[in-house]
């Protein structure tokens, strides 16, 4: 007999429930947490902007948002959500309802992806994209981008797979497919994340009401595999400071930290909305970590308090040492050491790609789908 092994950590001011999920099935015997010290994330420096909303009239005219990007023959290569009016939505093909579309960008720097050409990926493919991921899978010999795409009935959304043997051919991607896996229900699910080990794959999803899960699979029967697997609670994360209650919200994007021979999980986190019920405030978006030995977990934190964040906007500043302007860390995108689906980083010295914008004068009756979303790129130095 297989049982669910789980446990509920009560620390004042943080909920945190970990579950294990079923041993009997992953083969997976919970390893110790990790026990590397806690690091500070207090100073990000903002170099700058790296892409701006498009020209009226297209795809990516409102806002630019939910980076990935790798480093790849000397150029880096950068998908990412664009969001449009509702005008400009119903005049072009291929934009959610919300008037969200994929797209895609690639320049030698940097400061060069804002100048560079924009490709409407909707078009490109046929198909509604949004909240991309990109890596190159060495089995297969194949770049994948791992996204989300509408559909009809519950849930609304669904993770999909595109393929193509040459990141620099824009024009080489596959149609979507579907990545079937063995959810047990029909609650919502969004922002899907690939990453694996030597010998299996791992997909992970966030449910928008502070829950992580994961599904697994063999490396050799990837993106397959996962159909027959049902999902594993992975981690449960709410919490209360100063400013009100906060959660754990969507976006965990997960790397491995090669001197550190552990992963490091970033995920989002949001105060509740001040005067709409049940919703999330957009305007105060923050990060997170936790790290563990293994992708199967137990997680841990990685800053010292609960209540100190790997992400904070009140934590960065321009590079002449003044707070910065934006009011967000949002959706983070990690520039990784390689490009394959290990998801590589060297060490703590970080450059985060995240999207935000400035909230100064920003009333709580804002309409989400024409919040100014941009992307810009953020450095830490760790202390090591």
């Amino acid at each position: 007999m297989c049982w669910k092994r789980g446990f509920t950590l009560l620390i004042p001011g943080l909920l945190l429930l970990i579950q294990a999920g079923n041993s009997c099935r992953t083969g997976h015997h919970p390893e110790e947490p990790s026990t590397d010290p806690p690091r500070k994330f207090d100073h990000w420096i903002v170099r700058g902007t790296i892409l701006e909303p498009g020209l009226p009239g297209t795809y990516d005219e409102l806002a630019v948002k939910d980076p990935t990007i790798v480093y790849y023959r000397d150029r880096f290569h950068m998908f990412y959500t664009g969001k449009a009016s509702y005008e400009t939505r119903d005049s072009l093909s291929y934009l959610s309802k919300n008037g969200s579309g994929l797209g895609y960008v690639s320049a030698s720097s940097l400061e060069g992806l804002n100048g560079a050409r924009r490709y409407d990926m909707g078009r490109i493919t046929g198909s509604v994209l949004v909240a991309p991921q990109l890596f190159f899978f060495e089995p297969q010999g194949l770049w994948y981008l791992i996204a989300q795409t509408v559909v009809e009935g519950k849930p609304d959304l669904m993770p999909v797979y595109l393929t193509n043997p040459e990141l620099e051919d824009v024009h080489g991607w596959t149609a979507p497919r579907i990545i079937e896996t063995g959810k047990s229900d029909n609650g919502f699910w969004i922002d899907f994340w690939v990453i694996c080990d030597d010998m299996k794959a791992h997909l992970f999803y966030t449910d928008h009401r502070g829950s992580l899960y994961r599904f697994e699979c063999p490396l050799d029967q990837f993106p397959q595999g996962f159909r027959d697997e049902e999902e594993e609670t992975v981690l449960t994360v709410r919490g209360e400071n100063s400013r009100g209650r906060w959660r754990m919200h969507e976006a965990s994007h997960i790397y491995y930290v090669r001197e550190h021979d552990h992963y490091l999980n970033i995920m989002e986190a949001v105060y509740p909305h001040p005067i709409r019920k049940n919703y999330w405030d957009s305007r105060n978006r923050f990060l997170f970590g936790m790290v563990a030995q293994k992708l199967e977990g137990p997680w841990t934190r990685i800053e010292p308090g609960m209540n100190q964040f790997l992400g904070d906007p009140s934590s960065l500043y321009t590079p002449d040492g003044e707070r910065s302007i934006y009011d967000q860390i949002s959706h983070p995108e990690l520039i990784r050491a390689g490009h394959d689906q290990r998801l590589e980083i060297k060490n703590y010295d970080l450059q985060l790609i995240f999207q935000a914008f400035d909230a100064d004068g920003l009333g709580p009756d804002y309409d989400y789908n024409y919040l100014p979303w941009k992307l810009m790129v953020a450095e830490h130095q760790s202390d090591d």
